[in-house]
């Protein structure tokens, strides 16, 4: 938007006095945040047995809330994740396989009432003050994305696109913490 204020003078007519341009708002884009590796043993450690599952869907293998949340969307089969269309957010069904000693984090996935504030009380109990914005999500995809070192495969196990995987996770953790990452599922409960 352009505001432009005019002068009358007898000698020159009507003359710019003042020019200001309005730019239009943007809102400042948020870096994308993710969980330290000592972050997610805290949590691990703290979780109650009964919120183990939803853990596990979130931070480890990358499921939005939303879908974690669908449990009965959910199945798994031959060492695979299956997330329904009716769980999906882009309604596309996808097939994740699972690494080796996953599926017990499987028997313990279960639609839970009440479940924010059960996370807010595991928050509480490891620790962790500062949550940013989707970090559970954020945290599997960038760890995935090393894991894979193939875009087009992360993308697929995360339902979305790689250019949106490349945009918002390329390069938040490295190789090594990618593999502690990973180690700390394998040793959990």
């Amino acid at each position: 938007k352009v505001n432009i204020f005019y002068r009358w003078s007898k000698e020159q007519g009507y003359t710019a006095m003042d020019i200001t341009v309005e730019k239009p708002y943007r809102p400042v884009v948020n870096e994308i945040g993710t969980l330290s590796n000592r972050q997610v043993r805290a949590l691990i450690d703290h979780c109650d047995d009964n919120i183990l599952g939803h853990l596990w869907l979130c931070l480890c293998l990358g499921l939005r809330r939303a879908e974690a949340t669908k449990v009965d969307k959910l199945t798994c089969r031959d060492n695979y994740l299956i997330v329904g269309s009716e769980a999906a957010k882009t309604k596309t069904r996808r097939v994740i396989p699972l690494l080796s000693g996953y599926t017990s984090y499987w028997q313990r996935v279960q639609s839970l009432p009440n479940l924010r504030k059960r996370m807010e009380h595991l928050k509480r109990k490891a620790g962790i003050a500062t949550w940013p914005r989707n970090c559970m999500r954020h945290t599997a995809a960038s760890h995935w994305l090393n894991f894979y070192q193939d875009e087009a495969k992360a993308a697929l196990h995360l339902g979305h696109s790689p250019t949106i995987l490349h945009r918002h996770y390329k390069a938040l953790v490295t190789r090594k913490e990618s593999e502690e990452f990973f180690e700390l599922w394998g040793q959990a409960r």
